[in-house]
């Protein structure tokens, strides 16, 4: 598939060059901060498809380009498939409720979908947060099995003064990460943290400056694929068993 609002690249082990085991997702849409389209969202539901038949693949890296990481859901994109910030939709007919009804759901389920292929792959997964993540750019990063931040990075859950609610797992695992009264505050209040706030609640288990959070997450990637194949996917699978189970 030729993506447009991601990119895709598999690297060699940093530990073991010539084996080409960790691949980067990164989201690419610099000019809005990497905030999720519809295009996106279909995009990373395929990506994860095509990464969790991939058994080369060690590690996953999820990074954004330019100075975001993800500034959450693009609204305006949204809107635009059915002209709704134009005072009327762009459907008529006797089918125009049920055609905006099934829009509205469609890309709710897209979304939903590429989140949870997102955190159910078979492949560690640690997120390199260079920059803002708000929104499902912040529920993202829960999805993943690590998180390292840059230290120019910024957290928020803004759904709801938003008007919306987390449906990406913001409401699943904030509260695991960082204890349910902690992330009540971010949730219902959209209140923006920085990276060291965030690794003082444990939303993030390291900061680094930003020149070099790549290398930090390749060296940390290329550690875990250098143990052994099977005991680190089946180490996975039982730690998300566990946490699945403890809801």
């Amino acid at each position: 598939m030729d993506y447009k609002a991601l990119k895709w690249s598999v690297h060699d082990n940093p530990n073991n060059p010539g084996e080409p085991c960790i691949g980067v997702i990164t989201l690419s849409r610099p000019e809005k901060l990497n905030a999720v389209d519809p295009l996106m969202r279909l995009e990373l539901d395929a990506l994860c498809n095509e990464i969790a038949r991939n058994s080369i693949i060690k590690v996953v890296i999820l990074t954004g380009e330019g100075r975001g990481f993800c500034a959450g859901g693009d609204l305006k994109s949204e809107g635009d498939v059915l002209r709704a910030f134009e005072g009327s939709m762009g459907i008529a007919g006797p089918y125009k409720e049920m055609a905006e009804y099934f829009f509205n759901d469609l890309r709710h389920r897209v979304l939903q979908s590429a989140m949870r292929k997102l955190e159910d792959l078979p492949q560690v997964t640690i997120a390199a947060i260079n920059g803002a993540a708000v929104g499902v750019g912040l529920e993202m990063a829960t999805l993943c099995d690590m998180r390292i931040a840059s230290d120019r990075a910024r957290f928020g859950e803004v759904a709801v003064p938003a008007g919306f609610v987390p449906e990406s797992g913001g409401a699943r695992n904030l509260p695991k990460l960082i204890g349910v009264g902690r992330a009540m505050r971010l949730i219902l209040t959209g209140e923006i943290i920085d990276a060291k706030e965030a690794l003082r609640i444990g939303l993030d288990e390291e900061v680094v400056p930003a020149a070099k959070l790549l290398a930090t997450a390749f060296a940390l990637a290329g550690r875990i694929a250098a143990n052994p194949y099977l005991s680190v996917r089946q180490a996975k699978r039982l730690v998300k068993m566990y946490w699945n189970w403890n809801r």
